[in-house]
């Protein structure tokens, strides 16, 4: 039985504490947070404030902040156990202190309440032996069935894809929301065009889908858009505006 110490009580260490729990084949050992209680209620992850190194681990996942990764990592023991992170754009570098690094990375924006379909995700993994990497393939088993093994600068590429994807899309849907208040519309009103947009986005060629008065630089309505957004919402019409029209144009 693999033995786990997980690192870290946000969004993503409580999905994967909520898999450990259900799961017999590995064994959650410790689950360490700065929190004064557990955010699970489960007798069988045992919580405490600080790293037991009198309890033995085969596997230490730091689901931390990206900024925390290096000294959390530099904190803990050397003992011989595989250390691996959870953040997309972090080197296992960073880790350098401990002999066996890894990095398994869900490509998924987690929120603690929403819940998330486990062999929907993507589990990119990459470690620094063979040994290491079976492991990991072992534990992403217990997770789902779509895991990958990526190098360095692939990961670094896919986060920044899925910047674009989630974290961006996310503030444009945002936007539209301030817009339809503005004119006191229930943003109901866009969610069939929202799906539809998404639908869309499994078609092989994505760039041919697009439509729009940028693309076909239809001045006039843009002018029309931009006398009705504020400086921040019309800064960033501009800009998408200006990289859709070049992309198609040129």
């Amino acid at each position: 039985m693999m033995r786990i110490a997980l690192i870290g009580t946000g969004n993503l260490a409580i999905h994967m504490a909520q898999v450990f729990k259900r799961h017999k084949e590995i064994s959650c050992v410790q689950w360490i947070g700065r929190k004064m209680t557990s955010p699970l209620t489960c007798d069988s992850l045992p919580y405490f404030n600080t790293f037991q190194p009198s309890i033995a681990v085969d596997v230490c996942i730091l689901a931390i902040s990206d900024d925390q990764i290096s000294s959390v990592a530099e904190a803990l023991p050397k003992n011989d156990f595989l250390i691996v992170h959870t953040a997309g754009a972090v080197s296992k570098n960073v880790m350098d202190s401990h002999s066996r690094t890894g990095v398994f990375y869900p490509l998924q924006s987690f929120l603690k309440d929403f819940p998330v379909d486990w062999n929907d995700i993507p589990l990119c993994i990459d470690a620094s032996s063979n040994k290491d990497i079976q492991i990991l393939k072992s534990l992403a088993a217990i997770f789902g069935n779509n895991t990958y093994q990526i190098s360095e600068d692939q990961r670094l590429k896919l986060h920044t894809a899925a910047v674009y994807i989630n974290n961006f899309c996310t503030h444009l849907l945002a936007t539209s929301k301030e817009i339809t208040n503005e004119a006191k519309l229930p943003f109901s009103l866009l969610k069939p065009l929202i799906k539809e947009t998404f639908m869309r986005s499994n078609a092989d060629d994505i760039l041919s889908l697009q439509t729009g008065p940028a693309k076909r630089n239809d001045t006039r309505t843009q002018n029309k858009h931009l006398q009705l957004l504020d400086n921040n919402q019309a800064r960033l019409y501009r800009i998408l505006s200006e990289s859709i029209f070049n992309t198609h144009n040129t």
